[in-house]
């Protein structure tokens, strides 16, 4: 198998620590390793590189003027490619403009060029936690479209934070959908350099047996307990779990991140399932994803600048067939193959 880059995206509203973050990894650096950092900033005098030492181990490309997942967003392409054919590296990171939405970018990391020598792990944000309480920010795009996009956040400057601060940090990012695969609490952008190497595709944790590949006959739920088992989804080959409780029971998917679903096909199949009590589900459309929520029999949907895979959850009075379901979700897989939005 050919090499890939380990490359990450370091995100984060202004002020939120991301340039002492990569400082702090540069410390940790393997000495025998060569990375390369590309440093975007929103005005058109770059200041950020000028914090970042001057060394032979690091290749450093700033790119001002704009943000890279629209204004500059062929420059993007451009010097990547280039430093991918020019040099060899150990790691690839990227820190875009605390003003914009790096779901851009991460759309332009995945087309075929790069997808093919790319290794694309998690995506880390960094914020203040007291960010969290201003009512301003929460209504910014990007600092919303940043959290959700991360595959983990982590809560910088917690010494100039509140235990109050920090308490709402665990709650409020508990409560997001699809969940983060980590949340960590540090100062000084201090985080170990091994959260570099979380994978972002997948490292899905079942802590029931339910959990599994479909390709075989239909489970039947046990009592007892299975140790945690970590399930990578395959393309058209997703994994399932399954949960029961309190009147309820539950059924989920995680879909391989290049699956591509057919929108107006998912929305007949959604809308037409009975006995549903609430539904929610991120889905790739192609160059667009998409937030499904369904309560009841109402149904509305959000754009989302999650990448990380599709994925369905329902909750429902009573067991569907959720063999039948699942069937027909990675029908719709097969159709989205030819989706006129793939690698838009």
């Amino acid at each position: 198998m050919a090499y890939k880059l380990p490359t990450h995206l370091i995100t984060g509203f202004l002020g939120s620590g991301k340039t002492t973050a990569i400082q702090a990894l540069l410390a940790q650096k393997p000495e025998h390793e060569r990375w390369a950092l590309i440093v975007n900033e929103f005005g058109e005098v770059g200041v950020d590189p000028m914090a970042i030492e001057t060394r032979d181990d690091l290749q450093l490309t700033p790119l001002s003027g704009g943000c890279v997942c629209c204004r500059l967003g062929p420059q993007l392409h451009t010097s990547l490619k280039q430093l991918l054919e020019t040099e060899s590296f150990d790691r690839l990171l990227i820190e875009p403009t605390g003003m914009g939405h790096p779901s851009g970018m991460l759309d332009t990391l995945r087309k075929p060029w790069f997808r093919d020598r790319l290794d694309l792990r998690a995506v880390i944000c960094l914020l203040d936690p007291r960010q969290l309480r201003q009512e301003a920010l929460l209504q910014n795009a990007s600092f919303i479209d940043q959290i959700h996009m991360a595959d983990v956040v982590v809560a910088n400057k917690a010494d100039l934070a509140s235990d109050e601060d920090l308490q709402h940090f665990y709650q409020s990012l508990g409560e997001v959908y699809p969940p983060k695969q980590q949340l960590l609490v540090t100062q000084r952008g201090r985080f170990d350099i091994n959260l570099l190497d979380v994978v972002r595709d997948g490292q899905f944790q079942a802590l029931r047996p339910q959990a599994h590949h479909h390709d075989h006959a239909p489970h039947h739920a046990h009592d007892e307990v299975a140790e945690p088992v970590r399930m990578l989804p395959e393309p058209c080959r997703p994994v399932r779990y399954q949960n029961a409780g309190q009147g309820l029971v539950s059924c989920g998917w995680i879909f391989h991140p290049e699956d591509i679903f057919s929108f107006d096909d998912l929305e007949s199949l959604l809308q037409s399932l009975q006995g549903v009590v609430r539904l929610k589900g991120v889905f790739r459309l192609g160059a667009a994803w998409v937030f499904i929520n369904r309560v009841g029999t109402e149904m509305d949907y959000d754009a989302i600048n999650y990448r990380r895979d599709s994925r369905l959850e329902i909750l429902a009075s009573a067991a569907l067939d959720w063999d039948e379901i699942e069937a027909a979700l990675i029908r719709l897989v097969e159709k989205g193959v030819d989706s006129p939005y793939r690698d838009l």
